[in-house]
């Protein structure tokens, strides 16, 4: 029985299997939205989003932007990498720009993450039981500069005898901001304020081309669980609830994430509701209960991040918050896999290379298994002219012979998996190698050489495709097949080829730039065990 053979097929049937279930998960999820709702309290902006394109904004002065209902205001925060613009009436963070980044190949629009045609918005601040969300009618804005060159604003307004100031602070660079939010009464009576943060969300899709099924949706991390997915679907099913010391909440996409951070040596209770009327998901934390007295304050800070899942800059923002670049459950290979990806980048400067450079190092780190492969397989094929006499001996007898090659093994030492096994093994380093490659931003719009001018997206011409068809051909030929295989597999394996060629013409060309280099390694080491093998048969 072709064992080593029928193995492969298996493993990478479920390889693919794995990789096509992320597609219908996602798709599902397109179909879906939400909105955030304290069991106790009722947090719910109820102004309309906006829906029309801002005209570009001052630095100081609040801009009239047009909307489907009523016109709105807005001011504008910046740094050199990111723009957004809050508006007044709710402090909400409306619109966010990633200067640094285009929405197309090659293309002036820059990337838009919080954006009102998609529904897509986060806020801070306080909310009471008696007046539901305060607004804070910011009516001005001021800008200063703080530390190390920190762009600090600070807005100021006031409804109902209560003062607001917002204070953020902004480095010159990166995409995390640092939000403290301000309330002083000049009311006599006593009011109980609950500091608050939330993400809104609609279900919409995150446009993508080829084969990129990676996970829409809100992720938490809590003194129980560092990293918890609750998708679009769980928080329809049940709205999510937990009370944790720090801790974080984040709606993630291919690339990009927002999140909210808080002080983690408090207790915050985090939650997930769905607005079916509204159609939005909502996702956020509060913090304990303050007493707001007349002439009294009440401050809350936390951390907000709206940009590209950048490893580095996530683990300085907080602990964990690395893990919303999502690398599956392989993510213990796949941390170290993207810390030499990154090296890689760092000496030859180019993605392209350093993918090379990490497919050169994993072969490096597995040619042992690769070796007991071949070794295997090239005794396997020295054995060919005694099995072709078995098959010639018992004819259609399968079971007698099967029975004597069990025996010609033995004797020989041959282990008819020693080129299964090591070959499995190697899977979860291919699937690890996708979701990292399929999770780093760097990747995106990056160029490698000639045709492939983005590693993330497909080969236009299909020449990495073909050429790996062309090298499984190769490495095929170089494969012994035993006399006693199945007619019917041996024709499906010829096909393989041909099929690859063709799942692998809707993947990342960066991944399969990789597979094409793991392949050429792949046949030098087959040829080499190969000849090896005639080598050592012929001196005996």
């Amino acid at each position: 029985m072709d064992v080593i053979k029928t193995s492969l097929i298996i493993a990478i049937g479920i390889t693919f299997y794995y990789l096509l279930l992320q597609w219908p998960n996602q798709v599902d999820n397109y179909e879906i939205s939400t909105n955030y709702i304290n069991e106790s309290l009722d947090i719910n902006d109820s102004e309309d989003l906006l829906t029309e394109t801002l005209a570009p904004l001052s630095e100081q002065n609040a801009i009239q932007i047009e909307s489907s209902s009523q016109p709105l205001e807005v001011f504008e925060i910046e740094n050199d990498d990111l723009s957004i613009y809050v508006e007044k009436s709710t402090g909400k963070f409306a619109i966010s720009f990633l200067k640094n980044i285009s929405l197309e190949k090659g293309g002036k629009d820059p990337f838009v993450i919080l954006d009102q045609n998609n529904s897509y918005s986060a806020n801070s601040g306080f909310y009471t039981r008696s007046q539901g969300y305060l607004k804070p009618n910011f009516s001005k804005i001021s800008e200063s500069l703080g530390v190390d060159g920190k762009n600090i604003y600070t807005l100021e307004g006031e409804t109902n005898g209560i003062s607001f100031k917002k204070k953020i602070e902004m480095d010159v660079v990166g995409y995390g901001i640092k939000i403290f939010d301000e309330i002083t009464s000049t009311i006599n009576d006593n009011i109980t304020v609950t500091p608050y943060v939330l993400i809104e969300r609609d279900g919409s899709p995150v446009k993508e081309s080829g084969l990129m099924y990676t996970y829409l949706g809100p992720v938490f991390s809590s003194a129980k669980d560092t990293y918890e997915k609750y998708d679009f679907d769980d928080i329809k099913d049940a709205p999510y609830q937990n009370k944790t010391f720090g801790g974080w909440v984040a709606f993630i996409q291919h690339y990009f994430l927002t999140a909210w951070i808080p002080d983690q040596s408090a207790e915050h209770l985090y939650q997930a509701r769905y607005n079916e009327s509204r159609g939005k998901y909502s996702v956020g934390y509060t913090s304990k209960d303050s007493i707001l007295s007349y002439g009294a304050k009440v401050i809350s800070s936390n951390v907000f991040y709206v940009g590209p899942k950048l490893p580095k800059q996530l683990a300085n923002i907080e602990e964990n918050l690395d893990l919303t670049v999502d690398y599956g459950f392989l993510w213990w290979l796949g941390k170290p896999m993207y810390w030499l990806l990154d090296i890689g980048y760092g000496i030859f400067q180019n993605w392209g290379l350093a993918i090379i450079f990490l497919t050169v190092i994993l072969k490096i780190a597995t040619w042992p298994l690769s070796a007991k492969a071949y070794v295997s397989m090239g005794k396997m094929r020295e054995l060919a002219p005694k099995m072709q006499q078995l098959q010639e001996k018992h004819g259609d007898n399968r079971q007698a012979m099967s029975q004597e090659l069990m025996e010609i093994y033995k004797k020989e030492g041959v282990n008819p998996l020693g080129g299964c096994l090591p070959m499995l093994a190697q899977m979860p380093f291919f699937l690890a190698f996708y979701w990292v490659l399929l999770e780093t931003v760097e990747l995106r719009h990056s160029p490698f050489f000639l045709w492939i001018d983005d590693l993330s997206a497909m080969d236009p011409y299909y020449v990495l495709p073909l050429l790996n068809g062309a090298g499984m051909y190769l490495s095929q030929k170089l494969t012994p097949t035993p006399p006693n295989a199945d007619p019917m597999q041996a024709q499906m394996m010829k096909l393989f080829p041909l099929i690859f060629a063709v799942i692998f013409a809707w993947f990342p060309s960066g991944l399969v730039l990789y597979w094409l280099v793991n392949m050429v390694i792949q046949i030098f080491q087959q040829w080499w065990y190969t000849r090896k093998a005639a080598a050592s048969n012929v001196g005996r």
